[in-house]
């Protein structure tokens, strides 16, 4: 008893200490998620103040005109990537940087809660539009791109510049167009531009720009780029702003998406600065006041992207399909490489385009020495045709082929192959398709089938022959005879059969003068003679013992009676002594049956028939042929 209350006690304290870990364990999850989602809130809240306080520098040092606002397109771009749950905690810790440093430009709190607004509003619309977007790749999918540009980039800045216009009134310039215009166009570029390059920087997408292959390349373009905006730019004398397009479209159709973003930014960096100190082709038209032309060069900045974007979208899918037509044809090489069969693609006409390397082990030729030559060559000639064909058939349809021949190796050796052919699509609508073909090796294999069916064969022959005299035994006698009499009852033909049934006279005498050896000798010795007597058409067998049947096909009853007494005739002319017959001399007596056609008939009854026969001879005297005609 007392053991079991130990027993007891020890388990109630092992749940006791298992329910405490777990309860740690939460405890120390919710901590953590606590900590994770605190965290986000103060990034939200750092990444809001600074990028506003940043962005109001820029505004200062440009003369109060805002050229790009840089702070929703980043908060849009970290908003996306973040789990649903710690979206709310980022935007409201961005909201109140956002307040705060308003409130630190010496705004009051109500427009400084307008300016916030109106913000979060843009940020929130925009990350509304494009909730699945976690990286820059997605984000120039085709549907994800249009609706960045319409919803993002377009809607979400109309909107905020609505939301405030409403909330503060007069506050804007006396010019409200201007000022809502400017507003909305400098967002739409701050989302445009930073957003992609935020998602560029969080994802770790921008590892790739690092890469031996694309940053020689990137610089060079970035390059270009800042020596053409700084050669337009600084000049007043031209008017060559559209000088700035060619480098933006060469920059489109080599670089990705991050670096074409980075290009535009360096531009608009340079660009304004410039016009805002009175240089540039933008200086060579009337504009009402300086923010005129500086909404003027944002536009024509905005014109650009538009038509850069969809140029580095295409690009980029083009880079995709390629880099994804690059991993198919390694993956291709690699499986063909380590394939057991031989990977061949052939013309329409027969001739090898590719061999994989496979081909060096089984037939003994490097796959350059095959390239370009027919495969009819190298097949041997009794298996030319049936190859042919089936290239053509597989040429002709879409249906898979599969084909047996033999193929010749380097060292002039044939081996048993096995292809299977499908044909494959054409790249010109004119031109002819290629075959795809494979060439397995099962020389082994067709050498150990043809040896199993040969020993079937022997084993099936067996089965059918006497073991004494080679002939043919009564097993097989009676399946011909079947299915002779079978094929008389469906053929139109006029056609008899007849069977010669032999006896070897005084046999028994023979085998107690001479011994059993002897007798078996006598025994082959005139299954030969009658073997060679018949025709090759005729069957022979050993029914048993000393008979022997003779099954004749086609033929009339007078030839039938004549064969029985040619055999007869030519075992007596052998002379073999026999001197327990009155004959002296092995002799036969035979009796002939035949059937009637289109009566029904069937084994048993033709052999009584040629059995009553031979009785009827034996009766006579032996030595001579008994007749019974089956009416």
């Amino acid at each position: 008893m007392a053991a079991e209350k130990t027993r007891t006690f020890g388990a109630k304290a092992s749940i006791a200490k298992l329910l405490s870990v777990c309860g740690a364990v939460r405890r120390f999850l919710t901590r953590a998620e606590l900590a994770r989602t605190i965290h986000i809130g103060v990034i939200g809240l750092v990444a809001g103040f600074m990028l506003l306080v940043i962005s109001g520098q820029l505004k200062t040092m440009a003369g109060e005109i805002v050229a790009i606002w840089i702070v929703d397109g980043y908060l849009v771009g970290h908003t996306l990537v973040l789990a649903r749950r710690h979206k709310p905690i980022f935007l409201f810790g961005a909201s109140i940087g956002l307040l705060i440093a308003n409130l630190m430009g010496d705004e009051t709190l109500y427009v400084a809660l307008s300016f916030t607004v109106a913000g979060m509003v843009e940020t929130c619309f925009a990350a509304l539009v494009l909730p699945r977007v976690k990286t820059a790749r997605d984000l120039v999918e085709p549907v994800a791109l249009l609706r960045f540009v319409l919803g993002a980039c377009i809607v979400a800045p109309v909107l905020s510049g609505i939301v405030a216009a409403l909330l503060l009134g007069g506050i804007f310039t006396s010019h409200p167009f201007s000022s809502f215009s400017n507003w909305v166009i400098s967002d739409s570029l701050g989302i445009l531009i930073f957003t992609p390059v935020t998602l560029v920087m969080l994802s770790g997408e921008w590892c790739s720009l690092l890469e031996r292959g694309s940053r020689a390349k990137s610089i060079l373009l970035l390059a270009m780029v800042v020596s053409v905006t700084v050669l337009v730019f600084s000049q007043t004398s031209y008017p060559s702003l559209y000088w700035m397009l060619p480098p933006l479209a060469l920059l489109a159709f080599h670089a990705e998406l991050s670096t074409v973003l980075l290009g535009t930014l360096l531009f608009i960096a340079i660009s304004v600065p410039l016009t805002v100190q009175g240089t540039g082709p933008l200086w060579l038209f009337p504009f009402p006041s300086m923010q005129d032309r500086v909404l003027a060069l944002q536009l024509f900045t905005v014109a650009a992207l538009l038509t850069v974007l969809p140029i580095t979208v295409l690009q980029t899918q083009r880079n995709a399909l390629l880099a994804l037509l690059a991993d198919r044809h390694r993956r291709f090489r690699q499986l063909a490489e380590h394939s057991e069969e031989v990977v061949v693609q052939l013309s329409a006409e027969g001739l090898f385009q590719y061999v994989s390397p496979r081909a060096t082990s089984v037939l003994g030729y490097p796959p350059e020495i095959l390239l370009g030559r027919q495969i009819l060559g190298f097949v041997h000639e009794d298996d030319r045709h049936q190859l042919k064909s089936t290239i053509a058939e597989a040429s002709a349809s879409s249906a898979a082929e599969s084909v047996q021949y033999r193929l010749r190796r380097a060292d002039n050796t044939y081996i048993w192959v096995r292809s299977f052919l499908a044909r494959m699509p054409a790249g010109v609508p004119e031109e002819e398709a290629a075959l795809a073909f494979t060439v397995r090796d099962i020389h082994t294999y067709v050498l150990s089938e043809q040896q199993r069916s040969a020993e079937e064969q022997r084993l099936k022959d067996l089965a059918f022959v006497d073991s004494l005299t080679g002939l043919r035994n009564r097993r097989f006698l009676d399946n011909k005879v079947n299915e002779l009499l079978q094929s008389l009852s469906v053929d139109a033909d006029v056609r008899h059969i007849a069977v010669l049934f032999a006896d070897v006279d005084y046999f028994k005498t023979y085998n107690d003068r001479y011994g059993h050896q002897a007798g078996d000798e006598c025994l082959r010795k005139v299954g030969k003679c009658i073997e060679a007597t018949i025709r090759d058409a005729d069957t022979l067998a050993r029914y048993g013992g000393e008979e022997f049947v003779v099954v004749l096909d086609d033929c009339q009853y007078e030839e039938s009676v004549d064969t029985a007494e040619r055999i007869r005739a030519a075992v007596e002319t052998m002379a073999l002594e026999h001197d327990g017959s009155p004959l002296g001399v092995v002799t036969l007596s035979i009796g002939v049956a035949m059937s009637a056609l289109g009566q029904p008939a069937n084994t048993t009854d033709l052999f009584e028939k040629a059995d009553l026969a031979l009785y009827k001879a034996k009766r006579l005297g032996r030595n001579r042929v008994g007749q019974v005609q089956h009416a």
